[in-house]
């Protein structure tokens, strides 16, 4: 009977499926040996601030792996929303990165607002794993970093799309206003990482969106009635909205209407504002969507009920059932013995189920 081990946080859920059932293993793990990183130790001594734009072991692996370049330089800076999670993670930057918080408005500027940090003077080094996204296509180093510290630019690039259904690996227009307002960083170079198996497999810097796309693995499956997804484990899968923007991007191999068990910790909660109002009854959906003040994350609502509708739809989470099943409506399990069992039960005794035990590492297509 295959036994496969899917991500969940920082530790590992296994899942059993009799041989019969089993349809594609999407495996994204590592191809080839660790990227060649002496471009980016270059890069790092020479920038006088660096920032970390995400959580992903992929980031933290990267860091690690320029930290003996810094040596003990104390004329770089480092920041992070969130320094103690870097800390924990690279502990040769412990006591060195400071908190950078996203800019505050005054009100009376109608553009995206920078934080002061990013048009200082001096070479900057911005970096981050890239995730396939409904809205972007990909998030990379450059779309993280602004989301982060330049206020107003998610209402910009979402106001930027023509429509709200999920395109991810498309360049879409929600991207292309990133770049311009990326473009207004002083002397930045972007970073990004991407993984395979959990792993780092390469940087790009400065990288166009398709040689992003085209780091990713690509891989053709024969649609199925079910399919086991993997949100990607800590880094990936702290928060449900993670989780619903991750998903999309493998969804080619499962049949519409087909059954879906998603697989995340969710320790950090529900994730953005939208999807909290939603929880809380402060979100009147469509009305909502409707209103020319953009609330964090609101397309993300979008999506929760297109999966709702095209799929039935299962989740695995650490999440109260308040909030997953009563407030968002989604089938929970307490186990994935249980969830797999009541899967099998919908696609019946000779269904197969296709399994993607790390979603944010692939690009999968029906064959």
């Amino acid at each position: 009977m295959p036994e496969i081990w899917i991500p969940f946080g920082g530790v590992e859920t296994l899942v059993t499926i009799q041989a019969e059932n089993l349809g594609a293993v999407v495996d994204s793990g590592p191809d080839g040996g660790p990227p060649d990183v002496e471009r980016v130790g270059e890069l790092a001594r020479s920038a006088s601030a660096i920032f970390i734009t995400d959580f992903a072991p992929t980031t933290f692996e990267l860091l690690r792996s320029i930290a003996p370049a810094l040596g003990e330089s104390q004329a770089l800076d480092f920041f992070s929303a969130a320094p103690k999670r870097i800390e924990v993670s690279v502990p040769e930057l412990k006591g060195k990165v400071a908190t950078l918080p996203p800019p505050l408005p005054s009100g009376d500027e109608k553009g995206p607002v920078y934080a002061p940090q990013l048009l200082q003077q001096g070479s900057k080094l911005i970096l981050g794993t890239a995730k396939p996204d409904p809205l972007f296509g990909i998030v990379d180093a450059r779309v993280q970093s602004c989301l982060n510290w330049v206020a107003r630019s998610h209402s910009a690039a979402a106001r930027a799309r023509k429509g709200m259904e999920p395109e991810p690996f498309q360049k879409t227009e929600a991207y292309s206003e990133i770049e311009k307002i990326a473009g207004g960083i002083a002397d930045a170079h972007f970073l990004t990482a991407v993984s395979r198996g959990g792993k780092l497999r390469t940087v790009m810097e400065d990288a166009p969106f398709d040689a992003i796309k085209n780091s990713f693995a690509k891989t053709s499956v024969q649609q199925t009635r079910g399919m086991i997804v993997g949100a990607g484990g800590r880094g990936f899968d702290d928060t449900l909205s993670a989780a619903i923007r991750g998903i999309w991007n493998v969804l080619p191999g499962l049949r519409r209407t087909g059954s879906v068990l998603l697989i995340a910790e969710c320790s950090e909660g529900i994730g953005s504002t939208a999807l909290e109002m939603l929880v809380t009854g402060r979100l009147s959906g469509e009305g909502e969507r409707r209103r020319d003040k953009y609330v964090d994350g609101i397309e993300e609502v979008f999506y929760l009920s297109k999966l709702k509708e095209e799929y039935d739809i299962m989740l695995l989470s650490g999440m109260p059932e308040t909030y997953a099943g009563s407030k968002l409506g989604l089938t929970t399990a307490k186990g994935s013995g249980e969830a797999v069992g009541r899967m099998l039960n919908k696609v019946g005794r000779s269904g197969k189920l296709n399994v993607v035990p790390r979603a944010p590492e692939c690009l999968v297509e029906s064959a």
